[in-house]
């Protein structure tokens, strides 16, 4: 059996699953034997206890707490030494957004933005929330998609 790996990066949601499906569609009128897998995003977290592989789609926010970074998971927390600034130049734009100083969470898990009196709040689809500061919430809405840039 012949197979294939491919690894796609900095593709939106949208865009991602349609050309999974060209991939695989012009691959299968090449060959209808061969088997194509395309592995999930990820990157790797490394702790004095090893290295574990965090996929994207598991991480629903991280925050900041005494030095160290809480990866907020759908099953888990993990904690790690490290600084959120230097986090965010190794994550996806389309993906992870810095929506506070102390925040980055995954946009795919926003289910809404709250207004909660002069302030802003992120309502997970794990039902956590998280602080939107007032300087981010512009940006916050067109990587949304709930305004567009000509809007502003």
């Amino acid at each position: 059996m012949n197979e294939l790996c491919i690894t796609i990066h900095n593709v939106t949601d949208t865009d991602h699953e349609a050309l999974i499906r060209h991939i695989k569609r012009t691959l299968y009128d090449y060959d209808p034997e061969l088997q194509v897998t395309i592995p999930e995003s990820s990157f790797w977290l490394s702790s004095r206890k090893g290295h574990s592989r965090l996929y994207y789609s598991e991480c629903h926010f991280i925050e900041t707490a005494s030095r160290h970074l809480l990866f907020h998971c759908t099953d888990k927390v993990i904690r790690k030494k490290g600084r959120i600034c230097e986090l965010l130049k190794r994550l996806p734009e389309d993906t992870f957004f810095r929506c506070n100083n102390s925040y980055i969470v995954n946009l795919h898990h926003v289910r809404e933005v709250l207004p909660e009196g002069d302030r802003y709040s992120l309502r997970l689809r794990s039902g956590a929330v998280v602080p939107l500061s007032r300087s981010h919430y512009h940006e916050c809405r067109i990587k949304l998609g709930i305004l567009n840039v000509s809007d502003s």
